[in-house]
This record gives C-alpha cells, structure tokens and sequence, in this order.
C-alpha cells in the first residue's frame, strides 16, 4: 500500500456516535448509515460523498465511533434527530493509504500505516477515519473492496 502525507480539509458530515463492542460494528454500521441517511434526506441535505466510519479513539474491547457521510451546502453544525448529529471532522496533515481487500484484512493495513508512522517520526492526533470508497453490496468479490485509510497526524 502506497502511503502519503496529505493536507485533509475540515469536513462537514452527519454521523450517529456511539462506543460500540468491536464483535457489535457490522450492526452498529448497518444501523448507522440508515438512521443518518434518513436523517440527512428528512433535513433536505445532500449526502456528498462515500460512507465513512471516524474512530475517535484507540480501539481496545470497544469504540468511540462514529459512522455516516460528508453533507452538501447548507448543513450546519448541530442535532438533526434520533442521535444523528451534523459535525466537523478537523481538517489537517494526514497520512493516507488505499486498502484492496477484505475488511477483515484492513488491521493488517492498519499496521502498515503505523510503521510508516513509526519510520515518519510523525505522532497521532488520536482519531483515525476508513472511507469505504466501494460499496461492498456492490462489489461482487470482497477482496475487491477499497478502504481510503486516514491517519491524522502532528508533526
């Protein structure tokens, strides 16, 4: 996997929030990205780009998780309803790779990216975002799937 450093812009985006057990995430995300997309249309947004999931911390037994998509023009910061919120994600320095593989394959890609930090010199902000840039019900191999990695990072 090829790694880059890359200036991330603050982002605007409807998310449902929660700290999930790490067995529970393929719920959690289903459920997730139906609330915020109904949530997003009932509010008269657009959805502007792939579904992502923001890991707001360093997963251990669970997460502080957050699942959802970028908002078009108009959304503004604040509570649209039944926990989906419009918030930033702040922008800056990055280090970004494109994982091809299964998702059960992506700790691995994780890895990569942590030694490339390690090798960089560069510290953790703390979060880290996969932007699922294929849809999985679309794509008929799994192995197939592409998972944007996004690391931000302090220098």
């Amino acid at each position: 996997m090829d790694i880059t450093v890359e200036d991330q812009p603050a982002t605007l985006v409807a998310v449902l929030r929660e700290r999930v057990a790490m067995d529970a995430l393929p719920a959690f995300y289903d459920r997730a990205y139906n609330l915020v997309a109904r949530e997003v249309a009932a509010a008269g947004f657009d959805v502007t780009g792939p579904a992502f999931g923001w890991y707001r911390d360093m997963p251990t037994d669970s997460v502080d998780l957050a699942a959802g998509f970028e908002v078009g023009a108009g959304a503004a910061v604040g509570a649209l309803g039944d926990g989906v919120e419009v918030v930033e994600v702040p922008g800056g320095p990055a280090a970004v790779g494109v994982h091809v593989g299964t998702y059960d394959t992506l700790p691995a890609a994780w890895g990569e990216l942590r030694v490339w930090l390690s090798q960089d010199g560069a510290g953790m902000r703390g979060d880290f975002l996969e932007v699922y840039l294929s849809d999985p019900s679309e794509v008929a191999d799994p192995a197939q799937n592409e998972t944007r990695l996004v690391l931000p990072i302090v220098r």
